[in-house]
């Protein structure tokens, strides 16, 4: 098991219970081609209860999932958005990003192999449409993600390639 990095860890779990999910946010843009800083990880996810007692099992190597109530997995329209797990990772479960779910991100998601753990990854289509047009990382990441997807290296201030 995966154990060095706690990300890898957490990803192996979510595959090993089967866990519907996609890795989206700065973790996700990373692994598209922008490093950059990033604080938590936030993880896109189908609601509902069986997924959700997934995710405690996946989980249960942090103490504080331990707190997660499986109805929180079941939000009624206007309830919870997310449900934050805050141990040695600063995990951030999302129901939507701008507007995007687990359902309609689908076609969008590929996978990825690191050190035999299978990710779930949302592509830089997706990732452009789950970001907002007002959080100030959110229009970097989406300036970055442009770039690359022109086939342009973010880490360069000019947008012209060479």
């Amino acid at each position: 098991m995966i154990r060095s990095d706690p990300l890898l860890h957490l990803l192996a779990r979510f595959a090993e219970e089967r866990v519907e999910y996609v890795l989206i946010g700065g973790q996700a843009v990373r692994l598209n081609g922008f490093v950059r800083a990033t604080e938590d990880v936030d993880v896109l996810i189908r609601a509902g209860r069986e997924n959700g007692e997934r995710i405690k099992r996946a989980m249960n190597f942090l103490p504080s999932a331990a707190e997660l109530e499986l109805h929180w997995f079941d939000p009624q329209h206007g309830e919870v958005e997310n449900i934050r797990v805050a141990d040695e990772l600063l995990v951030d479960l999302l129901f939507a990003a701008n507007g995007e779910t687990y359902e309609t991100v689908q076609p969008h998601i590929r996978q990825i192999e690191i050190d035999g753990v299978t990710l779930r990854v949302l592509d830089i289509d997706g990732l452009l449409k789950t970001k907002t047009d007002y959080r100030e990382k959110d229009l970097l990441d989406k300036r970055m993600l442009e770039k690359i997807k022109r086939g342009l290296d973010p880490q360069k201030s000019s947008e012209y390639p060479g």
